[in-house]
């Protein structure tokens, strides 16, 4: 098997810069993270806000955050997760109307709507035994894809996105853990692509620049 020459792979933090440059050209307001790592942009919208985390061996972490509770929508944000799980930018049909109740949760109602379209949807439920607490989210995936690409939605609309790219991309041994992406420049796009699409969801006064 042929190995990818040393020119051919992706310096460190080269990834995440190209990431930044592509959600500026899109219209979003990229920039790095204030007191964070080096792997980690800050991208804002009308909307909402958030963090995006990107390793030099292709491994990304979203977190979304809705600009106040009202800016919260469960078909907004379920398409916002379908999205994010298939490529398929929305509209998506509404399929799970009639199961819908008042006493249904947040997460309950996004999850309702994922799992008619198809995904697979679990409860995650952490506990704090030190204060008696526990916190609920819903974690979304594509049937017989594994863990490639995950979607968790909490009761306040905050989502969190993880797509590992390594399996599906040419990587080439790196000095740490994990190894260093081949073609960084079709990951950064495809990271780009995918949450501009999620993005796309919202109205379009919800995915402007931020104020």
């Amino acid at each position: 098997m042929n190995t990818p020459s040393a020119a051919v792979r992706t310096a460190p933090g080269e990834l995440l810069h190209l990431i930044m440059a592509g959600m500026t050209q899109a219209g979003l307001d990229a920039r790095p993270a204030e007191h964070h790592e080096s792997d980690r942009l800050a991208i804002a919208c009308a909307a909402g806000s958030g963090t995006l985390s990107v390793s030099d061996c292709g491994h990304a972490v979203w977190d979304y955050y809705p600009g106040t509770s009202g800016d919260a929508d469960p078909d907004l944000t379920a398409d916002m997760a379908t999205t994010l799980l298939t490529g398929r930018p929305g509209p998506h049909p509404r399929l799970s109307r009639r199961n819908r109740r008042d006493s249904i949760s947040f997460r309950g109602l996004v999850g309702l709507e994922l799992k008619a379209r198809g995904l697979d949807v679990e409860l995650a439920v952490y506990t704090d035994e030190d204060y008696f607490d526990a916190f609920a989210e819903i974690v979304a995936t594509v049937p017989g894809a594994g863990d490639e690409k995950i979607v968790c939605v909490a009761d306040d609309g905050c989502m969190t996105w993880t797509r590992s790219h390594w399996p599906g991309a040419a990587a080439v041994p790196g000095p740490e853990s994990c190894d260093r992406i081949a073609d960084p420049a079709s990951v950064a796009a495809a990271i780009v692509t995918t949450v501009t699409q999620a993005l796309s969801c919202l109205p379009p006064g919800g995915r402007g620049h931020a104020a």
